[in-house]
């Protein structure tokens, strides 16, 4: 039987191969809408009376079609287009301001490490069984709920890639699975781009498509609205010393000589990875995003830091260093190679 940690790394680093399928629902879903989360005046969409899905993904690019062929989202890495219900014509947005929420998130999407953090849906209620689903190895495993919720939660995990197959709650008798996938195969770069027209906005209550969203104008606006209080309130970022505690969420490895990679987060939104090896002079291949993460040695060991949030400052950084090693000093940096620029 696997330990929790291993399937749950898994699940946190998710598919690094192109996956394909169907994905369908049973149950009382939520109304079976599709929408695109977004932030601040932009409307998001709703396309209601979905049943199966048919998706591509090649992380992080998606493509999310009705069973008839017909596009709802697309997702190239950067740029998503969205078709509201009905409409042949999609509207284009950046994907900086939007993440997919629609039905099958919960099997499409990688969850970040952070939310396996508390007691929501988070630890094993009985042991992890290895069965077959899909002519594929997977495990399956109970999640404990939480006290205010009656059921536990069923996963069903693919243990080649781990992709989330099942997610269900069968005391509620609701499920969202694949019934068809595949993993391995490339996908033409073609199918998460759109070439045709885009329509204009569409300004309620001008529209009975009232739900359908707007263009996405908001990153343009960021830029001019930081302009203008740059020009005519202060002349530099405001900068303002936060304090915050870090847990760790998740070991991705360690080992009896003192090395590890961990997985880091206050419980909100600054999360990254803290790693230690023993101090060598050879280039340090580290599974980070970031292609030059913070990194210094003591006498004993290197280290090595990310915050996808950003760097921390010089004042911070020496805090942080002082917690992790106070009687050591800092004695140089590492050669470090992070897994983004490989």
């Amino acid at each position: 039987m696997p330990a929790w940690i291993e399937v749950l790394k898994k699940i946190v680093d998710g598919p690094q191969v192109p996956i394909q399928g169907i994905i369908s629902r049973t149950g009382p879903i939520d109304t079976g809408s599709l929408l695109m989360d977004v932030n601040g005046e932009v409307i998001p969409l709703y396309v209601a009376g979905i049943d199966d899905l048919q998706v591509w993904r090649d992380e992080p690019k998606v493509r999310v079609e009705s069973m008839d062929g017909r596009p709802l989202v697309i997702f190239n890495g950067e740029a998503v287009w969205r078709f509201a219900h009905r409409d042949l014509v999609p509207v284009r947005g950046f994907g900086r301001e939007m993440r997919y929420v629609g039905p099958g998130r919960e099997l499409l999407v990688t969850q970040p490490a952070s939310r396996w953090v508390g007691n929501d849906f988070t630890t094993p209620d009985g042991p992890i069984r290895d069965i077959e689903y899909l002519g594929r190895p997977c495990w399956q495993v109970d999640l404990k709920p939480p006290a205010h919720k009656p059921h536990p939660m069923q996963l069903v995990v693919d243990q080649r890639t781990g992709a989330i197959l099942q997610q269900r709650n069968d005391g509620f008798d609701i499920a969202v699975r694949f019934i068809e996938f595949t993993a391995g195969i490339p996908i033409n770069p073609s199918t998460f781009e759109w070439d045709g027209p885009v329509r204009p906005p569409r300004q309620p209550p001008d529209t009975d498509d009232y739900r359908s969203s707007f263009v996405p104008s908001q990153g343009r606006q960021k830029d001019e609205h930081q302009a203008w209080f740059l020009e005519h309130v202060v002349a530099s970022p405001l900068t303002v010393p936060l304090t915050v505690s870090l847990f760790v969420t998740l070991l991705n490895s360690y080992d009896d000589d003192g090395s590890f990679d961990a997985e880091i987060s206050d419980g909100g939104p600054i999360t990254g990875r803290l790693a230690r090896r023993p101090h060598a002079s050879t280039t340090w291949h580290l599974n980070f995003r970031t292609h030059a993460p913070q990194a210094w040695s003591t006498a004993r060991h290197d280290w090595a830091l990310e915050l996808y949030t950003g760097p921390l400052d010089l004042a911070s950084l020496t805090s942080l260093q002082h917690q992790l090693h106070p009687n050591e000093l800092v004695t140089g940096i590492p050669d470090t190679q992070s897994s983004a620029t490989r």
